[in-house]
């Protein structure tokens, strides 16, 4: 999937900013998805879990690789198949959450707010996991919460989900992200009753990918196309070997850069147009005094 491009401008500095900030800031649009192989892919992986019936899945990735992002599409998705599926208004199938420190009460609570549904009545951790699982509608219909930074899931909510959860088919699912670190690894260890199933994203761009991702996320927030065409083969190079190749990084390299060039062709222009006056002369003055 290629982020579609709305109406094209940023001519100016002002403009180019304004274009720069929306193309490599930190929020992950899933609007804004640029495919690639790698991690096509893991979303594939994800698909071919959602098909299955474990309830438990760890999506596994470098940190600034994308993992937010990759969460945002398999919401949006989810979403949308959701919506496809159902009668009526259509009743949510999936919730991202951005973090996911919280005991298993507070969590059932603040996920029913966001769903803008009333708390559940629960006095229990397990009542708490039971409520969400009430989210899906049955384990041919779940409701699937995706976890960013799951590592900091206290050991209290592990347990009212192992505890609870069964092993497969459940009306709850969760997709949980998580840094390829000790952390990571006991969180997995700690929920091996639900035999968790992992999936692994590491791979970085290569300096093509890197082009292509600069121009689309460009072409995206509304870039011009002649702002565009400047992230030609020898700009990609210089990007990807500033990143490394990670996203995170590509977005405030590119931000950085184009911000400087811009500034430069700013500074250029101003003077272009003081060497014209300079070149034409001083206005004539009617005012003469007799």
């Amino acid at each position: 999937m290629s982020p579609s491009a709305p109406s094209d401008h940023g001519a100016g500095i002002d403009g180019l900013s304004e274009v720069s900030r929306k193309a490599f800031s930190e929020t992950s649009d899933p609007a804004a998805y640029v495919g690639r192989p790698a991690s096509d892919a893991t979303l594939d992986a994800v698909d071919r879990w959602l098909e299955g019936g474990s309830t438990v899945c760890a999506l596994v990735a470098t940190p600034g690789l994308g993992k937010t992002m990759l969460l945002r599409v398999v919401e949006a998705r989810l979403g949308e198949r959701g919506m496809a599926s159902r009668t009526g208004a259509g009743r949510p199938n999936a919730l991202y959450l951005p973090y996911a420190g919280l005991g298993p009460i507070d969590l059932a609570i603040w996920v029913h707010g966001l769903l803008g549904r009333p708390a559940p009545a629960i006095a229990e951790a397990g009542e708490a996991v039971a409520a969400l699982a009430r989210l899906g509608e049955g384990p041919d219909a779940p409701f699937t919460l995706l976890l960013d930074d799951a590592d900091s899931i206290p050991p209290e909510t592990l347990e009212a989900i192992t505890s609870t959860l069964p092993t497969e088919r459940s009306s709850l699912r969760l997709l949980l992200a998580l840094n390829p670190d000790s952390k990571g690894s006991r969180l997995i260890a700690a929920l091996h009753a639900l035999a968790p199933q992992e999936i692994r994203y590491r791979e970085r761009l290569s300096p093509v990918e890197t082009r292509a991702y600069v121009r689309a996320r460009m072409r995206w927030a509304g870039f011009a196309a002649a702002e565009i065409d400047r992230v030609d083969d020898e700009e990609s190079r210089r990007i990807h070997a500033l990143s490394n190749g990670i996203p995170r990084a590509i977005h405030a390299v590119a931000a950085d850069r184009l911000h400087t060039a811009s500034t430069i062709r700013g500074a250029e222009g101003l003077g272009a147009k003081r060497r014209r006056e300079d070149w034409m002369g001083r206005p004539i003055e009617d005012d003469l005094e007799f």
